[in-house]
């Protein structure tokens, strides 16, 4: 059963090439391109990027996120990748307004992908806190609030690179 609801004038959509809406506490990704929308959901597939935030790479919405593609229209990935879709929803204009269809998503589908190369399993070892700060070159046993070190290497970090800048006097 279609359930067709109105999101907007099409002056309003068709002035951005690509948008996240928010219709009935749910989020889409709305494209315009060439006089032709699309809309798939706004949560990426990879790692839930905002899909309505990415931008337009020719047919393909770029998530911002980590740069997954999927077709505009049809949700599909890019090519190579096309078992990887994001629900895609029909759209029509009547009357100068976009219209979507809420009960016409296409099934989302992951398809399973090895894992990263550098991909570890996570393990916290018995003992006092230890920290590898490798821009330093340092390791230090301490017992210390996280938040205190990681200001302390942030205050580090600027004050090294406003001795750094050309033109500085310090």
């Amino acid at each position: 059963m279609e359930n067709w609801i109105d999101v907007g004038s099409v002056d309003e959509f068709s002035a951005t090439s690509l948008k996240r809406v928010t219709v009935m506490n749910r989020e889409f990704a709305f494209s315009y391109k060439d006089g032709t929308f699309g809309v798939l959901s706004n949560t990426c597939n990879h790692a839930g990027g905002p899909l309505g935030k990415g931008r337009l790479d020719g047919e393909y919405i770029v998530c911002p996120w980590h740069n997954w593609k999927f077709h505009r229209c049809s949700g599909k990935g890019e090519p190579g990748f096309e078992d990887d879709c994001v629900p895609a929803y029909s759209v029509k204009v009547e009357n100068g307004h976009v219209l979507i269809d809420l009960n016409s998503a296409t099934k989302r589908h992951k398809k399973p992908h090895p894992p990263h190369p550098l991909a570890r399993k996570v393990e916290r070892a018995p003992g006092p806190l230890r920290l590898a700060v490798p821009q330093l070159r340092w390791t230090a046993t301490i017992h210390v609030s996280p938040a205190l070190i990681i200001c302390s290497i942030t205050l580090s970090r600027r004050l090294a690179n406003s001795r750094l800048r050309p033109g500085s006097s310090g």
